[in-house]
Formats: structure tokens, C-alpha cells, sequence
């Protein structure tokens, strides 16, 4: 069985990072869709959902996580 992460630098803050290809959040960017890591994406729902008492917008769980090579 073979696994996929994602390498990435977070579109916010630079950060080096890994994640799943299909469940990393994202944030547009001059109309690119472009990945964040985990503190950004939770530092945007603090700014966009919860401090407008929103409920937060809710990471996938593998977000994170390798991906099996089969689901690509």
C-alpha cells in the first residue's frame, strides 16, 4: 500500500507543512485556491466565524494525515 502527503508552505504564515491533498483547507489567494496549516486555519476561524459568533467552520480529520496512494 503506498500513501501521498501534500508539501506545502502555508499561504498565511510560511510555514513548511504536510497534509492530505483532498482535505487541506484552503484560502483564496488572487483567485488561487492556496493551503494553510493547521494554526492558520484555526487562527481564520477565530477572525471570520467565532468572533462573530459563528460556529467554526470544522477540519476534516484527515487534513493533516497521509492520504492512501489509492484515493488520489
Amino acid at each position: 500500500m503506498s500513501y501521498a502527503l501534500l508539501t506545502a508552505h502555508c499561504v498565511s504564515c510560511g510555514v513548511f507543512f504536510t497534509s492530505n491533498p483532498k482535505y487541506v483547507p484552503s484560502i483564496r489567494v488572487k483567485g488561487e485556491r492556496e493551503p494553510i496549516c493547521r494554526s492558520c486555519a484555526d487562527r481564520w476561524n477565530e477572525i471570520h466565524r467565532t468572533s462573530k459568533g459563528l460556529d467554526p467552520q470544522p477540519l476534516h480529520p484527515d487534513a493533516y494525515e497521509p492520504i492512501a496512494g489509492e484515493e488520489l
